[in-house]
């Protein structure tokens, strides 16, 4: 059996015979862009859990064929051992394509999506939690076709729930600067929460241009009429506030029990809130000591949303235990 092994980024300097070190055993059959090839012929049964379980490992899939890159060898290739993987369409499946060769003409999201609607004919596609992985690495002159599940393709990495990302949106007053503009789409992008800017759409394209981004998925520039559309509980976030996150958290809490959308409103780097949204929010709120000094608007958002999601932990685990 030959496995494809992927290190994490951090490890790229890491040669793949530490990797038989640890397990005691095994061949390396290719190394190199961060990955091995190892033949685990000579291995125990429990080789695949001790690599698994190695902390700079990110990846591992079993290898079944290596063939030539056409599309419908792939097809047939996967679609068999999809079937050789769920007998009577029990379990969930997942296509992951990573293209090592960039001159190959479907990006790795085209493939994957190509291939998953073949197989979906098959199996039930999961693309959250599936119960197996079919990878795919498109190199110059083959496809290397392999499989994984669940606990063995990824590590369990903990992180906050998806669902939490659309009950908390953030509501930007005026920004005025290109810089202003592109660190809030960033911190729109890292997290997934919806960003609504009070702005001028020229402001953002220029952002956009700036970060060579072709659209603005979780971004939108708004009316103040609509700022706070389809939010529950608007929250003005200003160093002139007389509550600090005490209140926050309060908040926070009473939203965690009854679902509830969270928006948190914010001035621009030179302007407070304006008085028209402050009127209509439910809260104001300080975050930080009293040192007299304005956080930069991404930090504000960034810490408050910090504040809830940690608050949010806490509540979920209070109510399991």
């Amino acid at each position: 059996m030959r496995v494809l092994v992927t290190f994490e980024p951090y490890a790229r300097s890491m040669s793949p015979y530490d990797l038989l070190s640890r397990i005691n055993c095994g061949q390396v059959v290719e190394w190199g862009r961060n990955k091995c090839v190892i033949d685990l012929g000579n291995c125990s049964s429990n080789a695949l859990a001790v690599l698994r379980d190695i902390n700079y490992v990110a990846h591992v899939s079993i290898i079944d064929q290596v063939i030539n890159r056409d599309l419908d060898t792939l097809f047939t290739v996967a679609r068999e051992v999809l079937l050789n993987l769920i007998s009577s369409r029990d379990g969930t499946f997942k296509v992951i394509v990573k293209r090592m060769d960039k001159k190959y003409p479907m990006t790795s999201v085209e493939l994957a999506k190509k291939l998953g609607e073949h197989l979906s004919q098959f199996a039930r596609a999961d693309l959250e939690d599936p119960d197996y992985v079919i990878y795919v690495e498109v190199r110059e002159d083959s496809f290397i076709v392999a499989h994984s599940t669940r606990d063995l393709f990824r590590k369990r990495r903990e992180a906050i729930p998806m669902d939490w990302v659309d009950r908390v949106i953030g509501i930007v007053e005026g920004p005025r600067e290109v810089y202003e503009a592109m660190d809030l789409i960033q911190l729109s992008h890292a997290l997934g929460i919806e960003v609504r800017l009070i702005t001028s759409p020229l402001l953002i394209d220029r952002a956009l241009r700036a970060l060579r981004l072709n659209s603005l998925p979780r971004v939108r520039v708004v009316g103040i009429e609509e700022a706070l559309n389809d939010v529950d509980i608007p929250i003005v976030l200003s160093m002139h506030a007389n509550y600090n996150e005490r209140k926050l958290i309060e908040v926070s809490r009473e939203a965690f029990s009854r679902g509830l959308r969270i928006g948190l409103i914010l001035g621009n780097e030179y302007d407070d809130v304006s008085l028209g949204l402050r009127n209509r929010a439910m809260y104001e709120v300080r975050l930080g000591p009293m040192i007299g000094h304005p956080m930069r608007t991404t930090i504000a958002l960034a810490y408050a949303i910090s504040v809830i999601y940690t608050t949010w932990l806490m509540s979920s685990d209070a109510s399991r235990g």
